[in-house]
């Protein structure tokens, strides 16, 4: 499974190149279209430039946005940890002041027990501690008024003390009672504004979300024109390079098998023309043979026995051809590259894996299962990272046809750019790479050069019929 790899560039570059490939047998009528069509796609690759520069300064004013937003962000985040802060604090003084209003009233309730004799005292004293008439009255002497006045003053001011504890000490629980209740309506107030602050974050979270997945999509968008115009520009050089070498491999294997028969052929003869001059010789002497052995003045002539025929040299086997391949119409061109059953097939798909049609099919199992070259090509490109993963695409020239086989998802890679594989050569390991969901290999056949598109198959065809 894969999804959209250099929809944007491969549509305006790779697939004006595909029908080249396929149409082009003669080596020199090729490097000509190359030219032009190398002219072609350097106009359209400085077209392409100049969108990717459009594209990163829209990504970059997006970002100053999603930039802002965390800005505000750190901000509202940072004053509702204030708030939350400020809240808990509150709690903890409205713990202590109630700790404290607790110990305010036991100690009231000790105060009122002490000056509870005393407080009755004074009530009955009209407010006074003593009464002093007695204390003046009652004196034996001078000195015991002294005393008696100075015991008075004494008694008079710890009263006055215990009254002004007792009233300080209501004062403070008053005042406690007090901040508690303006503490706790403080609080209320705070809670609801945390809430709101809370509400704000929340409400600018989303909306930095929203920036961020739209600047995430059209990071993707971005990096893969970046990616497109940086290397499909190569792939296309290799591919052509690819063709050209795989062309003249073939035209060298078929030279080669030319040769070889032609040097049976030739050898069969010179066995032939040997066989028979040998046949020759024998016959030569047998004759000669048989003239002597006749007996003398004997006026009768035998016979003559019939001469034996040579042999004659066996004719040339025909010219076959250098790899003889069953018709494209009939399938069997190529074998299949890996075990497993198939997971996904060739034809409409869903979308939601970013494709309507899969252009290709998904052979599943296990990871590190070996995956070998479905024909005898050579390598356009092998390498690794987007959508494809490590992949590996094949050129191929049969029965005087171009194709091309890609091999993506892979583990691993056993084979390079330009080398020549043989059909059932191992050239990596199944694995799940790129855009997969699972291990598996998803593996292509186009006519011609690679063309791809989401929602047709541009010039794939369905692999199961070239088995």
């Amino acid at each position: 499974m894969k999804k959209t790899f250099a929809s944007l560039i491969v549509s305006a570059l790779v697939l004006s190149s595909a029908p080249h490939f396929a149409a082009a047998d003669d080596l020199s009528e090729q490097k000509a279209k190359n030219e032009q069509q190398q002219q072609d796609n350097a106009k359209k690759q400085k077209n392409l430039e100049s969108s990717v520069n459009q594209e990163g300064q829209k990504i970059s004013k997006t970002q100053q946005e999603v930039n802002r937003l965390d800005e505000a962000l750190n901000e509202k985040i940072f004053a509702v940890e204030t708030k939350d802060r400020q809240i808990k604090a509150t709690e903890r003084e409205i713990v202590e002041l109630g700790k404290e209003i607790e110990k305010y009233k036991a100690k009231l309730k000790r105060q009122e027990k002490l000056l509870g004799d005393r407080l009755r005292v004074m009530q009955e004293n009209d407010g006074n501690s003593i009464k002093w008439e007695e204390v003046i009255f009652g004196a034996k002497n001078v000195g015991d008024l002294v005393s008696r006045v100075m015991a008075g003053k004494s008694i008079s001011k710890q009263d006055d003390k215990m009254i002004t504890d007792y009233q300080n000490t209501q004062k403070q629980l008053a005042d406690a009672q007090q901040e508690v209740k303006e503490k706790k309506a403080q609080l209320v107030v705070e809670k609801k504004e945390l809430k709101h602050q809370q509400a704000d974050l929340e409400s600018q979270l989303k909306e930095r979300n929203k920036r961020l997945k739209e600047l995430r999509k059209k990071k993707e968008k971005f990096e893969t024109q970046l990616m497109d115009a940086k290397e499909v520009q190569q792939i296309l050089i290799a591919q052509e390079k690819a063709i050209a070498a795989e062309k003249a491999a073939r035209e060298r294997e078929a030279r080669i098998e030319k040769e070889r028969q032609a040097q049976a052929a030739r050898e069969a003869k010179a066995r032939a023309e040997a066989e028979a001059a040998q046949a020759a010789t024998q016959q030569a002497a047998q004759e000669k043979a048989a003239q002597s052995a006749k007996p003398s003045g004997s006026t009768k002539q035998s016979a003559p026995k019939p001469s034996t025929p040579a042999p004659t040299a066996p004719a040339p086997a025909p010219s076959a051809p250098a790899t003889p391949k069953p018709s494209p119409s009939s399938g069997g061109l190529f074998i299949h590259p890996t075990a497993g059953a198939v997971t996904q097939g060739y034809g409409s798909a869903g979308g939601e894996n970013g494709y309507t049609f899969h252009n290709g099919i998904d052979f599943g199992g296990p990871v590190g299962t070996p995956i070998v070259a479905a024909a005898t090509g050579t390598v356009i490109t092998a390498s690794g990272g987007g959508p494809y993963g490590n992949h590996i695409m094949i050129a191929h020239q049969l029965n005087g046809k171009t194709y091309t086989t890609v091999y993506a998802h892979m583990s691993s890679l056993n084979a390079s750019a330009g080398q020549r594989v043989s059909q059932g050569q191992q050239i990596g390991t199944r694995g799940s790479t790129g855009n997969s969901t699972g291990p598996h290999l998803h593996f292509e056949i186009h006519v011609g050069g690679y063309s791809y598109s989401a929602t047709g198959p541009a010039n794939s065809v369905n692999p199961m019929s070239m088995f």
